[in-house]
């Protein structure tokens, strides 16, 4: 059985476009088989793009998938859709890593980016599977969220020996600046803390009794914040936690509290993730309780904060085994939840916990007392459309079009207004005026890449405040060609294609 390190090598074949943009699709994700993923912070690990060993070739680009996806109904909205995934089902599984690539414009490592897959010592990294899910993404023109920076379960065994009171947080400022310091400009929003809070550990604050919270206090989340953000500034950071949708004003109130707490502290905190893990068994209940979560939601808002959805699933296991009935079930909970969710403005984005019931987590974690498997995603485990996809479809479609512009992946621009971003080259002194307006003060990264998507040049890395800004780009020292210049804050990433001539 081939291992994990065995399955490193990616073809070519497997890269099907880009969720918008054919130009880009063609020009920038849709490498050779000899184009290698060359960047200067990929140092260790660094890995080859050679073959799948089954034949991807003729996988659709997602070019030609056009709109057809739930990330191109969100989009038109200026929002975006996702799914978790892992490297092994996109190395394996052809229909379903087509699936993934039409309907997603944002993925989500589920296990490559946690601490005991990145950490198999205290002072060793393994980046392997994180440097898959990047490269997967840049190939195939999807934005990625890192999942997660800080988090009480998933850690190393060497963790409990090895960490104490004296060198805690020196161990997650270290290990969030060599992620994030290892991705940056690479990554849409960091899942930097997640779950802090459980009430029912009785712990200040409410609190979770986690073994950050033991060795560090409230402190420790803070300092993850701080670290994320001085490592990769422009990308957005997310207190990503659970348990909203019902009437638990206890846990609610305790998200809401430390939410205030660190916007009153200046932390660099953009969004709340809300995790979505919903039940068919809590129709009723979530009706009941539908005014009391839009009021968290708006709560939320108010603070200024972004909301993501970001692990959506309905556990089908107090439904009858009948599969209509199920599919129906879990649709019509689908279709109740972003009746909510999606008339917020603040929410940008959904994310499903997976895209397909043929790799859903619920199996293992909640199995069915019948046994079947259980049907709480969007595709069944034959990649086709259920009811719980045309639920998302008709509220992406039916809710209004975001404020602001939450553009996620380069590809997104065609979709999106290119006012923010204008590059004027001037051939005959070999320079490029570059041009963009920020709404309001932020952190920005600006850069030109190749027609690999690999970077050329930092260009701007830096705050700058709101109004009109003027770069000169000397590209004398490149060869002439088209390249992309990319312009990333935390709330937003546009791109413009340039042809450099001489």
């Amino acid at each position: 059985m081939p291992t994990r390190r065995d399955f490193i090598k990616v073809a070519a074949g497997t890269a099907v476009g880009t969720s918008m943009c054919a130009v880009l699709a063609e020009d920038v994700f849709a490498m050779t088989e000899q184009d290698t993923f060359e960047q200067d912070s990929f140092e260790q690990d660094s890995f080859e793009q050679d073959s799948f060993e089954q034949d991807s070739s003729k996988i659709p680009s997602h070019a030609a998938f056009g709109l057809d996806g739930l990330h191109g109904e969100a989009a038109k909205k200026k929002m975006f859709f996702g799914s978790a995934t892992s490297e092994n089902r996109i190395i394996t599984d052809i229909p379903y890593r087509t699936a993934l690539v039409r309907e997603s414009g944002i993925i989500v490592p589920e296990y490559e980016m946690k601490w005991d897959i990145m950490r198999p010592s205290a002072t060793t990294y393994n980046f392997a599977d994180a440097d898959f899910m990047i490269n997967f993404a840049r190939q195939n023109g999807l934005a990625v969220r890192g999942h997660t920076l800080c988090w009480h379960r998933a850690l190393p065994s060497w963790f409990a020996s090895t960490a104490n009171s004296r060198n805690a947080a020196q161990l997650l400022t270290e290990h969030i600046a060599t992620v994030c310091g290892r991705y940056k400009g690479r990554i849409h929003s960091w899942d930097v803390v997640n779950e802090a809070i459980e009430p029912t550990d009785r712990q200040t604050n409410g609190l979770r009794n986690s073994p950050w919270f033991r060795l560090l206090g409230e402190s420790y989340i803070e300092t993850a914040f701080r670290a994320a953000h001085q490592a990769d500034p422009a990308s957005l950071l997310v207190y990503n936690e659970y348990g909203v949708e019902f009437d638990d004003m206890q846990r609610s109130d305790a998200i809401l509290n430390l939410l205030r707490r660190l916007k009153a502290r200046n932390v660099p905190l953009h969004a709340l993730g809300v995790q979505g893990h919903i039940r068919a068994a809590d129709k009723a209940k979530f009706a009941a309780n539908m005014q009391r979560f839009r009021t968290f939601l708006r709560d939320v808002a108010a603070l200024g904060l972004s909301i993501i959805i970001t692990e959506l699933d309905c556990d089908d296991t107090a439904l009858a085994s009948n599969i209509t009935a199920r599919d129906e079930g879990v649709g019509g909970m689908y279709g109740d939840y972003c009746s909510v969710v999606m008339n917020e403005p603040a929410v940008i984005g959904i994310i499903t916990w997976g895209l397909t019931d043929k790799y859903t987590s619920l199996n293992s974690t909640n199995p069915r007392a019948d046994r079947l498997p259980q049907r709480p995603l969007p595709l069944d485990a034959n990649m086709v459309r259920k009811n719980a996809w045309y639920a998302l479809e008709y509220w992406f479609k039916n809710t209004t079009q975001r404020p602001r512009q939450t553009i996620t992946s380069v590809a997104e621009e065609r979709i999106a207004p290119t006012h923010r971003l204008r590059c004027v080259p001037h051939t005959h002194r070999s320079e490029c005026a570059i041009q963009f307006t920020l709404e309001r003060s932020e952190d920005v990264l600006l850069r030109l890449v190749d027609v690999r998507g690999q970077d050329v040049q930092i260009l701007a890395q830096t705050r700058l405040e709101a109004g009109e800004h003027h770069v000169v780009l000397n590209y004398a020292p490149f060869p002439a060609g088209v390249y992309f210049c990319i312009l990333q804050s935390p709330s937003f990433l546009v791109s413009e294609k340039i042809l450099l001539q001489k």
